[in-house]
């Protein structure tokens, strides 16, 4: 029951803390002061989650979203350990979903004590398999 409340919890906050992105309409990617800021073509939704228990347990979470309801949506959630000054690939899960439904992947795993993240990549492929646009977004660091 306490896992079930805890999962529960993760997906909460992960639905809660979504990062919003929009679509090009083909303007200039500069605002008005000069900035540049991302805006994904095909993906409308993007969210990797992260929390690890006082048993080692990691949750790892990957969710995302395409505009077009004709369109496939692949999310990859890759929880990875802090080595140095790179990041080590631990265990990967994958979910799919077609049309603007959101793709959802949950996995659990346990670790040993480190610094760890998510990585959560979403891939938008066509009606013909042809993949469109592949983002990638990192998780806040968590350390056991």
């Amino acid at each position: 029951m306490k896992r079930l409340v805890c999962i529960i919890l993760v997906l909460l906050i992960t639905l809660v803390s979504a990062v919003p992105v929009y679509a090009d309409n083909g303007a200039t990617n500069v605002n008005p002061q000069g900035v540049i800021s991302p805006q994904f073509t095909y993906i409308s939704y993007l969210n990797p989650g992260l929390s690890i228990y006082s048993s080692g347990l990691a949750t790892c979470v990957g969710a995302a979203a395409g505009y077009f309801d004709s369109y496939t949506t692949v999310v990859t959630a890759e929880l990875q350990k802090s080595s140095g000054s790179s990041w080590s690939k631990i265990k990967t899960w994958t979910a799919s979903a077609t049309g603007a439904a959101i793709a959802s992947v949950e996995g659990e795993y346990y670790v040993v004590h480190g610094t760890y993240r998510v990585c959560a990549t979403a891939k938008i492929y066509d009606t013909s398999g042809k993949l469109l646009e592949t983002q990638s977004l990192y998780s806040p660091m968590v350390t056991y």
